[in-house]
Order: C-alpha cells, then structure tokens, then sequence
C-alpha cells in the first residue's frame, strides 16, 4: 500500500529541487563562460550572476523565516513575494547573534541534519554586503552601466535600481576574476544552505509520517 503525500510535501520538494536550485543552475553556466567573454559581454554576464546571486540570498532568507515563524504554514510562507532587504537584516542579525550552528538550527525548529549548513553560515563574512545589493533589486530589473577599467582599477558594473520605497539603491560589482567567482561561490551556498534546511524539514515530516 502506498500512502498518499501530502500536498504541501509535494510543492516543498519542488521546492527545494527547482525553485532553490535555479540560481546555482543559472550561475554556474554564466561561470563557465564568462572569462572567455569579451568585456562588454562580461559586463552583461556579471549582471546576471548578481541577479541570481540576489535571488539565492532572497530565497535563502525566505526559508529562514518560514521555519523560524510557524505561525502560519511554510507552504503559505514561500509563496509570498520574496523577502526585501529588512527581511534580510533580519536574518543576518539572527545569524550574527547566534552563538553557535546548533543555535541557528533550533532557531528554525530543524535537527542536526543541517549541520554543515549552520556551521558554514556562521562562517560567512558577507551577508551585510548583500542588503544593498537586494534594495537595488526590489522594484524590478535594475539598470546596469559598464565602468571602464582605470590605471590600478578594475572594470567594474554599477548596478542602479529602486527599492519598494521608490529610494534610489546603487551596488558595485567588480569585474576581477576572484570577485567574479567570489559571488558565484556565494549563489551556490545560498542554494545549498537552503536546500538542507528545507530539506531537513521534509525529512522530519516523512519520518513522522504527515
């Protein structure tokens, strides 16, 4: 006999396997060619790795906040519009606060499973920088200028958008290698710090059999 799953189990591994995954996927390919570009090319390229990057980070705080508050159910709480930049605060203050990895998984009610997760975000040193960069994002696709390389300067985008407020939001995004790759690396902990959390609630879920 096969017992049905539930529906909100079905949307969260859906979830968890496209809807989280699609910044990484769209990341990784934009890596892959992006040093063989040509600059103007390169420009455009890395305007689209901070777009998912800024996904990832918003999805990444929506999963927080879902299995921080169950107040109302996940499934309700990921299908709102993505978390805006207070949002992100929030949770970078609740990670900068934490004592510990097990404090932030019992923060958000899941077991050790997620381990590895907690432990690497507590280590992350960069998710103040990304406030900025989701403001810029909020409104709709921002504007993206291409700033020439300079003598000692690298070239560089500057990215111009409207947070929900409809405040002017400015972020800068370098076009060296290292940062380049520093944000993709960033995209892919985004994704995986928020697929094993997810994941980890599902899990629990199924081993309780509802």
């Amino acid at each position: 006999m096969t017992l049905a799953v539930p529906d909100d189990l079905a949307f969260l591994r859906a979830y968890e396997s496209a809807t989280l995954t699609k910044p990484q996927i769209v990341a990784d390919n934009v890596l892959t060619g992006i040093f063989l570009a040509d600059t103007s090319y390169r420009a455009a390229l890395s305007a689209l790795l901070l777009q998912e990057s800024v996904e990832a980070a918003r999805r990444l705080a929506a999963v927080w906040h879902a299995l921080a508050d169950r107040s109302r159910p996940i499934v309700a709480a990921l299908s709102q519009p993505l978390p805006d930049a207070a949002r992100w605060d929030a949770f970078a203050q609740a990670v900068a606060e934490a004592e510990a990895p097990g404090a932030l998984l019992r923060a958000i009610n899941v077991d050790d499973s997620a381990m590895q997760s907690a432990e690497e975000m507590l280590e992350f040193a960069g998710l103040s920088w990304f406030a900025n960069a989701i403001r810029t994002f909020e409104a709709g696709p921002p504007a993206v200028t291409l700033v020439p390389a300079e003598p000692g300067t690298a070239a560089s985008i500057r990215v111009r958008g409207i947070d929900r407020g409809g405040t002017p939001a400015e972020t800068t995004v370098w076009l060296e290698d290292d940062r380049v790759i520093a944000l993709g690396d960033a995209t892919g902990d985004f994704v995986t710090w928020s697929r094993d959390f997810i994941g980890a609630y599902i899990d629990a879920r199924e081993s309780a059999g509802r």
